[in-house]
């Protein structure tokens, strides 16, 4: 076995971009222009072997891990080091279908109050017992600091009241009241090993964020990995775990490589160097078509692409934009597929849903709801009758506003938000957005957003107000039950996950609702009633669901693309082949 605690990278100079999907709020990205670059010495001592207990599966990605530490971490690929690393009680299968993981079977009461999961027996990597007192102290000491450090992961926890161990083996979880998905809640939280992190918590939890697990290799996990090496912005290592109580790994370590731009990823790839590409940008995969040795993988993602408003009902300039009708003209006014085509290579579909469709074989996309179709002319007629005459340049005009939100007449000129880093070519969609709208006497102005948490700051400010920006463009990756991304644009959400400043409390009052009812019939009804509402009164106009594409070497096997970040089988099933 190579010796993978002291792997090297060389890293070029040049500058890079980052981007923030939070955690909880899918979004990804495409990141700036330097290439790092996996040794020769650490390919040459780890790409001969093709044994299950020797081969490295060596990893290419453009999506890096920021943090360890899931009180802290908000990018995307911190979830794939999470699942790998921390036992779940239940987890994502392949189909998408939700499975236990460190629990082997649960059941309910009868009334839906207590929650009784049977576990499976392990130890952490460093060989203390794997015990359900583990999961008490995580679950509660979550809890108990929820408004506190412990609040990133405390929503997953929703309507639980506590947890006790009545055994070692045994985990009871109390709700306050019945929940809908409770279950598909537990999929994205994580059990720590209270030896380790208990030291850290202090006072009300005050240092749960403030320790870094980086610092402390390799992990102490309960996992299929542990975490030998870590750079944030180079590569990950992650080692079997001997004491694990799942499937084991068919590789004797996985190395994941953080590379800035596409262009180095793939030429890695090419000269064999990586075995698997997690993310083929849109417009490159055609390039390894035909390569011989290698499989691209095409298939439909849940990755959902919108651009974004300020839906703050107290933003006090350019109010025009809150305007329902507003916002529908300028839907009318997108051109989705010239997007699909020319921004995507042609590896999406035009979308409007606040959900992906990795949710639709679960039922939980409202077919009803669909883009409008492109239509500038009808855009034009929307905006005339609202009273916006076109001025200079041909731009249109609002009318000056009295009243508590006063405001001189002015032209419907608009800056738009483009983060940096975003995982497809975002100045490309911008102009094209920006053309589209001139059609209709809208003049866009593109403002660079600078990585995920600068565009976040800009998008919110000030001060996480929601009064400042007007529009911006963005991406995420819903997860397979509606719960999660439907609260995204509740005022609960402020500061947290919300991007819109949305403050409606109808609509709290719907997300209240479905997150209790029980009879999925029922509770999907009341889905497809918000995601309608949503798309009326649209604080993102969707624009398109990208495909997913892989590629990986055919001297590996075992691969399921869509268990990113969702379950451990996406790094323990693939095998040399």
């Amino acid at each position: 076995m190579p010796d993978l605690t002291r792997l090297h990278v060389t890293r070029a100079a040049g500058p890079t971009h980052g981007r923030l999907r939070g955690r909880l709020r899918s979004q990804l990205r495409l990141l700036g222009c330097a290439a790092l670059l996996i040794s020769a010495t650490f390919l040459s001592a780890t790409g001969s072997a093709h044994s299950s207990t020797q081969s490295v599966l060596t990893v290419g990605t453009t999506y890096y891990i920021d943090s360890l530490n899931p009180f802290v971490g908000i990018e995307p690929q911190d979830d794939t080091a999470y699942t790998m690393v921390f036992p779940q009680l239940v987890q994502y299968g392949p189909g998408l279908t939700l499975q236990g993981d460190w629990a082997s079977s649960w059941s309910a009461s009868a009334n839906g109050l207590v929650w009784t999961f049977h576990l499976r027996s392990g130890r952490w990597s460093d060989g203390v017992p794997l015990t359900s007192r583990d999961a008490v102290w995580t679950i509660n000491t979550t809890l108990v600091d929820a408004k506190g450090p412990t609040a990133y992961l405390a929503g997953v926890l929703n309507d639980v009241k506590s947890a006790s161990a009545p055994n070692a083996s045994t985990l009871v979880i109390t709700l306050t009241k019945p929940s809908a998905t409770f279950l598909s809640n537990l999929e994205q939280f994580f059990i720590l090993p209270q030896h380790v992190w208990a030291k850290y918590a202090g006072k009300n939890g005050a240092g749960l964020k403030n320790f870094n697990p980086g610092q402390h290799l390799p992990m102490v996990s309960g996992g299929p990995y542990t975490i030998t090496q870590w750079q944030e912005k180079g590569t990950t290592v992650f080692r079997p775990n001997p004491y694990f109580y799942g499937p084991r790994s068919h590789a004797g370590a996985v190395a994941l490589t953080y590379y800035t731009n596409a262009t180095s990823l793939l030429a890695d790839f090419e000269a064999g160097n990586l075995d698997y590409v997690e993310d083929v940008p849109y417009a490159d995969a055609s390039k390894l078509n035909g390569i011989k040795g290698v499989t691209v993988t095409y298939q439909p993602g849940n990755e959902v692409t919108n651009l974004g408003f300020n839906s703050n009902p107290l933003k006090p300039r350019n109010r025009e934009l809150l305007s329902t009708q507003v916002r529908e003209a300028f839907e009318y006014a997108i051109p989705r597929q010239q997007l699909v085509s020319t921004v995507f290579g042609g590896h999406a579909v035009p979308w409007a849903n606040i959900m992906s469709s990795f949710s639709q074989s679960s039922g939980w996309v409202n077919p009803a709801v669909k883009p409008l179709p492109y239509d500038p002319a009808k855009a034009n007629t929307i905006l005339n009758a609202l009273g916006y005459r076109r001025g200079p340049g041909g731009i249109r005009v609002v009318p000056a506003a009295k009243g508590r939100f006063p405001q001189a007449s002015h032209q419907m000129s608009y800056r738009v938000i483009v983060p940096d880093d975003l995982d497809f070519d975002g100045n490309l969609q911008f102009q094209i957005l920006q053309t589209a709208f001139q059609k209709i006497g809208v003049k866009l102005t593109e403002v660079p957003g600078g990585d995920a948490s600068q565009a976040y700051t800009m998008i919110t400010g000030p001060n996480g107000k929601y009064l400042n920006a007007d529009m911006y463009t963005w991406y995420w990756h819903p997860y397979i039950d509606p719960n999660f991304n439907l609260s995204v644009v509740t005022r609960a959400q402020w500061n947290n996950n919300s991007d819109t400043g949305m403050n409606d409390p109808y609509y709290d009052r719907l997300w209240q609702q479905q997150s209790q009812l029980t009879n999925v019939t029922k509770r999907r009804a009341l889905v497809w009633k918000m995601e309608a509402y949503l798309a009326q009164k649209r604080p993102y106009i969707q624009l398109v669901n990208t495909d997913l594409i892989t590629a990986h070497r055919n001297s590996w096997t075992g691969f399921y693309p869509n268990l990113w970040s969702y379950g451990k089988a996406y790094y323990t099933s693939p095998h040399p082949g």
